[in-house]
């Protein structure tokens, strides 16, 4: 029927299709809106499967990243015996463990597990690891403990955000990346706090578990669902999904989109692949600004609070001030972003904040004011690796794998400087002023920002010599790869070279 007659096409779209104004002014915060109805009714499916699930998934992170230190504050210290460890060479060692050992044992072995076994089972089933890893440190009874689960907790969690990245630059045309990124990144991330709070003040001492402890306990609780909901909805990429909920034309218009963006098909993982990833610029340009983000300026603020002897609750309540100011600028950012596809332009808006913060509170002597909005202006710039990485996802489209390996790599690097550079440059025994810890981090967002820029060179560069062409989506690939629809009709397209340069899954050639 759909070859006989293609308007059958659930995605097919008249070329002559005009949005009607109101959805024109609607799409500048959601591009979706405006799109034609085939294309729309996609778009809007996948945000309901794949987009909500990021949103869940990363919630549980957020949640879990934040309560260390939420939990030092509010009772953890005094019942594990932690007064021998102040507060920040406990968090520099649980970002040993946690991140720096962990992400270091997990990263590369993680990326290299997706040759064998698909997305849709191994991110679901260390979630479910990292679920018990969890529950298991409400039961924590002294610090080693409390290490030894956070080291685990990090191998486990290692895959998520690198494959996650992958997969939804898979998905997604480069109007619809940066706010979807966003979203996934930072929604809830204000919610921690007024969770800890809550907690502290209405379950704290029931049946014998300390509020602390309860946080760790709910954390589980609904992170189990989550990470089974996982195995339904996380669809691996356009040329091998097999998700349920995707019917058959649904995977071979996703397959058509990916080519007309000019994005590449997942490829099997050879080692002679493996290295060219690490020989190459692309890799060693873009890893630099993952080792020159230090933010400081926020990070600190609860302890600053702590010494203006305010209460626990307000300790906890009081950042989220921060997160709040976080998710209005970086969804503005996101809008911005997808509009006007400044993408590298904007990661250095993002740094901006952070040259701030990290000023005032270096200078210090300043009004209590100054100093409070000193700590929550630089949350205006949290958005940056979410605008960092929808511009990677954007110029890296032609290497669906160097996409996953070089978050992967950044963050064990960028967690590797931060197992040394708090307990140097942010000292607890000089807590809540650092004298030159601020400056230190103020340095560094020069840097980044340099940095940023310095990329930014560096494709252009690559640009001219490998005499890459612009496409309709302001994209530049291979001459060959240009493909000009003037409709979503599928016709008979069956994913075409895409398809067929394509891997499900592989040993790793030798």
């Amino acid at each position: 029927m759909i070859e006989q007659d293609p308007t059958c096409d659930p995605y097919y779209d008249s070329p002559d299709w005009k949005p009607p104004r109101w959805r024109v002014v609607c799409s500048f915060f959601w591009e979706s809106i405006a799109k034609p109805p085939g294309e729309r009714r996609y778009v809007n499916k996948l945000d309901r499967g794949l987009l909500f699930y990021l949103m869940l998934s990363y919630m549980i992170k957020s949640l879990d990243q934040k309560n260390v230190n939420n939990a030092y504050v509010s009772g953890m210290k005094q019942a594990v015996s932690l007064f021998a460890y102040p507060l920040y060479t406990l968090t520099a060692m649980n970002i040993i463990i946690l991140l720096h050992c962990g992400y270091l044992v997990g990263s590369i072995p993680a990326q290299m597990s997706l040759s064998f076994v698909r997305p849709s089972i191994m991110i679901p089933s260390c979630e479910v690891f990292w679920t018990i890893m969890v529950m298991l440190l409400s039961r924590a009874s002294s610090a080693k403990y409390i290490y030894i689960f956070r080291f685990f907790q990090g191998m486990s969690e290692s895959i998520c955000y690198p494959t996650m990245m992958m997969i939804i630059g898979s998905w997604y045309k480069p109007e619809e990346i940066a706010k979807r990124v966003i979203i996934w990144d930072m929604t809830w991330s204000m919610f921690s706090g007024y969770l800890q709070a809550g907690i502290y003040t209405n379950l704290n001492g029931i049946h014998g578990i300390a509020g602390w402890q309860w946080l760790f306990i709910i954390d589980g609780c609904i992170s189990l669902p989550i990470a089974l909901f996982g195995y339904f909805a996380i669809p691996d990429f356009p040329t091998t999904s097999r998700a349920l909920w995707l019917t058959t034309r649904d995977k071979a218009y996703s397959i058509r989109r990916m080519q007309e963006v000019g994005k590449k098909g997942t490829r099997k993982m050879t080692v002679k692949r493996f290295v060219r990833i690490f020989t190459t610029w692309r890799f060693w340009a873009f890893i630099t600004p993952y080792a020159v983000y230090i933010t400081g300026a926020g990070d600190y603020m609860n302890l600053w609070l702590a010494a203006e002897n305010y209460s626990v609750q307000m300790i906890n309540i009081l950042p989220t001030i921060g997160n709040a100011v976080a998710l209005v600028s970086g969804y503005f950012f996101a809008i911005l972003s997808d509009l006007t596809r400044w993408r590298w332009q904007l990661a250095i808006a993002t740094l901006i904040p952070y040259v701030f913060g990290n000023l005032v509170l270096g200078i210090w002597s300043v009004p209590f004011g100054l100093k409070f909005a000193a700590n929550i202006v630089p949350f205006v710039g949290s958005s940056f690796f979410s605008q960092f990485m929808a511009w990677i996802s954007e110029i890296f489209q032609d290497d669906t794998e160097l996409r996953g390996y070089l978050p992967a790599i950044g963050n064990t690097i960028w967690y590797c400087m931060y197992a040394w550079f708090p307990v140097v440059a942010f000292s607890a025994s000089k807590a809540p002023h650092y004298p030159w810890g601020y400056w230190a981090a103020f340095g560094t967002a020069v840097a980044n920002i340099i940095g940023i820029y310095t990329c930014y060179l560096a494709v252009k560069w690559d640009i001219k010599r490998r005499s890459l062409v612009r496409n309709k989506f302001g994209l530049y690939v291979d001459r060959e790869d240009l493909i000009d629809s003037c409709s979503s009709s599928l016709g008979d397209i069956k994913g075409g070279d895409i398809l067929e340069q394509s891997y499900e899954v592989g040993a790793i050639d030798r």
